[in-house]
């Protein structure tokens, strides 16, 4: 770690896809991500609200809307 850099601006983010039933009862995926900062703690977390029928479309929204974010707080040193 560079001892220049300030622990608390890292951040990251951690995504998923949640299995749920839709209203018919098929099998759905959402996105979900957590934005955490350097010692753990939960800054931020959200849900999607587009269903996928496929895991990887889900994970992939929920990394792209994750790291988005990241964005948007000015987390310079993110770590995704």
């Amino acid at each position: 770690m560079n001892s220049n850099s300030n622990s608390h601006s890292k951040l990251r983010v951690v995504a998923k896809a949640m299995k749920q039933d839709d209203d018919t009862g098929q099998s759905v995926y959402r996105s979900s991500y957590r934005i955490l900062d350097a010692q753990g703690e939960e800054i931020e977390t959200r849900t999607g609200t587009h269903a996928y029928s496929d895991i990887t479309s889900a994970y992939n929204e929920a990394f792209a809307l994750g790291h988005e974010r990241l964005k948007l707080l000015g987390a310079e040193d993110a770590v995704v």
